[in-house]
């Protein structure tokens, strides 16, 4: 089957389209943009700014040490003014908001990390924009089930 219709993605108000025979450095750099936007797309879900970290942590659908650790570097960088922080910072927001600490926090990171989630460097991280969508996309509300 021959693909001849545009390829169209469209994430909130952002929209971007490409030809079906499109390079693939192009069709690269348009995923790219897609997702630098994301973050941006789903802004209007974001919590106010005066949200507990219990509370983000209770409305986010995450799970594993790492996820909950995105969260944590969310509401730091959102709710607390701090772009970067250091792995004791999210140690003390763990214990802070009542949860388990993971035995190494910068193994948790890192498998992040490798994902495009978080980065650091001079042992301070922070979130990635595609990390910030990661984890605003944890807050939106589930239907349940």
């Amino acid at each position: 089957m021959n693909a001849t219709a545009d390829i169209r993605i469209k994430i909130g108000d952002v929209e971007v389209s490409c030809p079906p025979d499109v390079e693939p450095e192009r069709l690269e750099a348009v995923l790219r943009s897609i997702g630098a936007a994301f973050p941006a797309a789903l802004a209007p879900t974001v919590q106010k700014r005066d949200t507990s970290l219990e509370d983000l942590l209770a409305a986010s659908s995450a799970k594993t040490y790492g996820d909950k650790a995105g969260v944590i570097a969310y509401w730091l960088e959102e709710h607390q003014g701090r772009p970067d922080w250091r792995t004791g910072d999210v140690l003390d927001a763990f214990e802070q908001a009542g949860e388990s600490a993971p035995a190494n926090l910068t193994d948790a990171l890192n498998q992040k990390a490798k994902k495009g989630l978080f980065e650091v460097q001079d042992r301070r991280w922070k979130l990635t924009g595609e990390g910030r969508g990661w984890v605003k996309y944890s807050l939106l509300p589930r239907d349940a089930d």
